[in-house]
């Protein structure tokens, strides 16, 4: 699962790099994101989606509102039964953008990241109800995990890659079939994503979600596991 994650990129360089993952440019709605080293579901969250026929980074309330139960909300989807659950019928597609996630073992918590920057992730969006009428809610893909984040926990945002010239998964999962997207999400993410993953100790104060602030990330410099593990 993700219930937390980071983004402190500016939107220069959101807009910079999705639109080279998307292969066309992408525009930005509402002015673009704060930087954030602790978002959390419930939170304000910026995701690529295509609207009017073009790709724009805009504002969405992370988490679908579980109808069978007050105050609890969807804000993951698992890859593999996602698309035979009526709880995510009426969807769209989307993509979370984010700098690196957070993951915890034995209490521990660890972020995960790339040297190369911003990575973005499958997701869905509707239109919210409720309290929520006139917004935007979306939901995170999940996948089983893999590669070197394999040992931090079971699952992991479904992260997806570019073709050489932007476009591949990324636009498959924007604008493809049903069945492509059913393919992406029972997947787990290309080994040219999962090969620059990396992972390093986090502060603890990550699961209070009133503390934010770069030192939850950990130390700067090469991450490498946290001692012990």
């Amino acid at each position: 699962m993700c219930g937390r994650y980071v983004m402190f990129s500016t939107t220069e360089t959101l807009l910079e790099t999705t639109s080279r993952l998307v292969g066309e440019q992408v525009g930005a709605v509402g002015g673009g994101p704060a930087p954030s080293w602790n978002i959390a579901p419930t939170h304000t969250v910026a995701v690529l989606r295509r609207y009017t026929g073009a790709v724009t980074l805009g504002p969405a309330v992370w988490g679908y509102p579980a109808p069978w139960r007050a105050g609890t909300v969807l804000f993951n989807a698992r890859g593999e039964t996602v698309f035979d659950k009526a709880s995510f019928r009426g969807s769209s597609p989307c993509l979370f953008v984010m700098d690196g996630w957070y993951e915890w073992k034995d209490r521990q918590p660890h972020y995960v990241d790339t040297p190369s920057g911003p990575l973005v992730a499958a997701g869905l969006c509707r239109a919210g109800e409720g309290d929520l009428a006139g917004r935007l809610t979306a939901t995170m893909v999940t996948t089983a995990s893999a590669g070197p984040v394999d040992w931090v926990h079971d699952r992991m945002p479904r992260l997806l890659a570019a073709g050489t010239d932007g476009g591949g998964d990324v636009l498959s999962w924007l604008d493809g079939a049903d069945s492509d997207r059913r393919a992406l999400a029972a997947s787990p993410p290309r080994d040219g994503v999962l090969d620059l993953l990396r992972t390093r100790a986090a502060d603890r104060r990550v699961g209070d979600v009133a503390v934010n602030g770069p030192e939850l990330i950990g130390a700067t410099g090469d991450p490498a596991r946290a001692e012990g593990d």
